[in-house]
């Protein structure tokens, strides 16, 4: 979830916390009819169209936010303490974590939606190189999945999740885990067919 005051667009200065930012190319669908439980053929039909968004996310938030568990073994009734992941709300909505942009390509636009580049890179670095074949559910499956327990309405957006980690940016790192180096820099992340999405990134004041 993306809080609305988290939006912001093209050009805009995405502002990093000290502890740094993962930014995470996606393919975006805005919703163009309200839809409620809704099945993959009609969540399909109510999209309006797509764009570049950007889930910027602060993984050291999550990581702070983690709580310890008790939990008991249900086959030896061993009762021990697990160490859980804190949500994911703080760590993806600090103000300016949401770019999206800069244009809106309807589903006719494009013949093939299935496979496309993304790419994203900070200052000329290639950092993801993957493609929307990579997705595991598509538009239609995620906005199908989450009518059924909220409606979307017209404007809503459902965003695809992001794939493409090059080897390079990662190291030995798992992607999670993964924050741009500390220093300024212009973020570009590119969809095949629908955009260029270019934000430059600052330190937090």
């Amino acid at each position: 979830m993306k809080a609305p005051s988290a939006v912001v667009g093209p050009g805009t200065e995405i502002q990093a916390p000290k502890s740094g930012i993962r930014p995470e190319v996606e393919l975006a669908a805005i919703v163009g009819k309200r839809i409620s439980n809704a099945s993959r053929a009609r969540a399909g039909a109510s999209i309006f169209g797509y764009t570049v968004l950007n889930d910027v996310t602060a993984p050291a938030d999550s990581r702070e936010d983690a709580y310890d568990a008790y939990r008991r073994d249900r086959r030896t009734g061993e009762i021990r303490r697990t160490t859980l992941r804190g949500p994911l709300f703080r760590s993806k909505n600090h103000d300016t974590f949401c770019p999206m942009g800069p244009w809106v390509c309807t589903p006719d636009e494009n013949s093939e939606w299935s496979d496309l580049r993304m790419t994203t890179r900070f200052r000329g670095r290639l950092v993801q190189d993957g493609s929307t074949s990579e997705y595991i559910f598509d538009s239609a499956d995620i906005a199908a999945y989450v009518s059924r327990f909220l409606s979307l309405e017209p404007g809503d957006v459902v965003s695809c999740g992001s794939v493409g980690w090059t080897p390079e940016a990662l190291g030995n790192l798992d992607p999670t885990e993964f924050v741009l180096p500390p220093t300024e820099g212009t973020l570009e992340l590119e969809i095949e067919g629908v955009g260029s999405l270019v934000n430059p990134v600052v330190p937090k004041a």
